[in-house]
């Protein structure tokens, strides 16, 4: 029942900012005559924190459910190197917009059982967070293969890091370090990985992340197929 509280109450905090900005924006327009410059900017600028606001519940929906067990997950054999390859084009726009590479690296046939819904989601959360804390000129790699008969998946990113009295931390839900916040902008609620790690804990696999001041690097071990 305390994690319940504390869950609903950093909920409630995490989504009292961007409805406040909606409800602000919708005041200041109703005050003032129409303009159709200032309007358009104005609807720009709420469908922004809509966006937001919808990210957070979807995220807070996927937490609850599972928390509840129901979200039951598929069984199909599922190739890791395929998503990988098809997350990175997915991501490549976001990339190319904040001048860092991001591509596929050691590449070999990976697969694992599992739902391919979550788990494309997975490396779409650590290939994102690892797009946006890399600053303009960086590099951003996914490998995907087996290793030691462990299919495994690494993303490593030339980013800013994670302070190591952080890093104990970084899978609790709606924790975001100093650093992430500065970087984000205020972006993100920090459910991005507690998600991943419910995600790979879902497929009996192990989610460990390393960092320092050069980067960051993530690793992602299933069982191997049976």
């Amino acid at each position: 029942m305390d994690r319940m509280r504390r869950f609903m109450a950093d909920a409630a905090h995490e989504l009292r900012t961007p409805v406040t900005i909606l409800r602000t924006r919708a005041d200041l327009a109703l005050d003032q005559p129409r303009d159709p410059d200032r309007d358009a900017a104005l609807l720009e600028a709420v469908a922004r924190e809509a966006g937001r606001i919808g990210a957070i519940v979807g995220d807070l929906l996927t937490l609850a459910r599972a928390d509840a067990g129901e979200r039951p997950l598929a069984q199909e054999r599922v190739f890791m190197d395929d998503l990988a390859a098809d997350t990175v084009n997915d991501l490549r726009p976001l990339a190319d917009r904040r001048g860092v590479t991001v591509a596929v690296g050691a590449f070999e046939e990976c697969a694992v059982r599992g739902d391919p819904v979550p788990l494309r989601q997975l490396l779409r959360i650590l290939l994102d967070n690892a797009i946006k804390f890399t600053p303009g000129g960086g590099r951003v790699r996914i490998d995907a293969g087996v290793e030691n008969g462990t299919p495994t998946v690494r993303v490593v990113d030339t980013g800013i890091g994670i302070p190591a009295d952080q890093l104990p931390h970084v899978f609790e839900r709606f924790y975001r370090g100093e650093q992430a916040r500065q970087e984000r902008n205020g972006e993100g609620a920090g459910l991005g990985l507690a998600i991943a790690h419910w995600i790979a804990g879902a497929h009996h696999a192990t989610i460990d992340i390393s960092s320092s001041t050069s980067g960051t690097e993530v690793v992602v071990r299933f069982p191997a197929e049976v």
